[in-house]
């Protein structure tokens, strides 16, 4: 479970102790991500029974404790007012691994509760700092697009990349409504990169023109995925890459979606309309924001998830694509990879188009 990500960003399932803190732990391995417990603090993740990185009852949830001096970890799962302990450990400076032992029977519906007793301040580390992102834009060369970029583009034009950026809007008519300072001359110097249309059906971009095509937390929005691949990999030219992140949706804001399916993406075929459905949006609401409703979204022209990957599914997605691209005739991709880590907020994945 990502602790990381549900801290930093105040997740609406937990509550925890004054001082606790999202912290980058600098490790002679590397930069871990954590959460800093202040001494004799609690942390508890509400409804955790929904999460879905822990629905088959992991024991290994990717967690490590460590402190400046003696200390005692519990965690705990919390149910109509009983308590089930699930780990128990102490230590000091090094970090110790964090293994869950769940009961039998475990509750059904349950809060899941990790509390620190110490003079000191504790972490509790989850995972490496790492961005897909960085593995992925140095491979981008040549022409090319990033689609639905808004205000913060990932891939930036240089003297071997040509990027243009394309939305539903052009980023002056965002700066008049929405920005909240001064724009730098180097921000407004993007402006001349932006192509009005749609990310879902690029018509303004021609076939076979594009030495890559990249998105950065786009495809997650989008109905019908496998359709919308397969026309962003037509734009591509022979030897182009088509490469993207999303968000795995085990760790970071989807962690209580329920599994999610090829069916599910496969049932979005041939949708014409770019809106998700009324379906989508309950169910988003349902189970991400169960605070808000589907009409007041639509009446903020809120952006929701449409689907919900984890790296094992959109790996049968782009089989599925590339299944397709053969059936009809082109050329399919020669080269793939997915990157990811354990408790990772995004995922990176990336397809080749053969050069000839």
């Amino acid at each position: 479970m990502n602790l990381y990500d549900l801290v930093k960003r105040r997740d609406r399932w937990i509550d925890g102790p004054n001082g606790l803190a999202a912290i980058e732990a600098k490790l002679p391995t590397g930069t871990q991500r954590g959460v800093r417990f202040p001494a004799a603090g609690a942390l508890r993740i509400r409804a955790a029974h929904a999460a879905r990185c822990l629905a088959d009852f992991p024991t290994d949830v990717g967690w490590q404790a460590q402190g400046a001096g003696d200390w005692r970890l519990a965690v705990s799962l919390c149910a109509e007012g009983r308590r089930w302990p699930v780990a128990a450990v102490a230590g000091g400076r090094e970090p110790v691994a964090v293994p869950l032992r769940w009961p039998a029977p475990a509750p059904c519906a349950f809060d899941l509760e990790v509390a620190v007793e110490s003079a000191r301040p504790v972490d509790v580390l989850c995972g490496p700092l790492w961005t897909p992102r960085s593995d992925l834009v140095p491979l981008l060369r040549g022409d090319g697009v990033e689609l639905g970029p808004g205000r913060n583009p990932t891939v930036l034009p240089g003297p071997d990349v040509r990027v243009r950026y394309v939305e539903k809007k052009h980023p002056s008519a965002w700066a008049a409504t929405y920005a909240k300072r001064e724009l730098t001359a180097a921000e407004q110097a993007l402006w001349d990169h932006y192509v009005v249309d749609s990310a879902r059906m690029p018509t303004a971009i021609p076939s076979a023109s594009l030495d890559f095509v990249f998105s950065h937390h786009v495809l997650e929005h989008l109905v019908d995925p496998i359709g919308v691949l397969v026309r962003w990999w037509e734009r591509l030219a022979p030897g182009g890459l088509l490469a993207g992140v999303v968000p795995d949706a085990r760790f970071p804001f989807d962690w209580r979606q329920p599994a999610w399916s090829l069916a599910d993406v496969r049932a979005q075929l041939g949708a014409i309309d770019d809106a998700p459905t009324d379906a989508m949006f309950e169910r988003w609401c349902r189970h991400t924001a169960p605070d808000t409703t589907p009409a007041h979204l639509r009446g903020r022209d809120y952006s929701i998830h449409v689907n919900y990957f984890t790296p094992d599914l959109l790996r049968l997605v782009l089989d599925d694509v590339a299944e397709r691209i053969a059936a009809a005739g082109g050329a399919a991709p020669d080269g793939l990879f997915l990157n990811a880590v354990r408790n990772g907020k995004d995922f990176g994945f990336l397809l080749r188009k053969p050069a000839s």
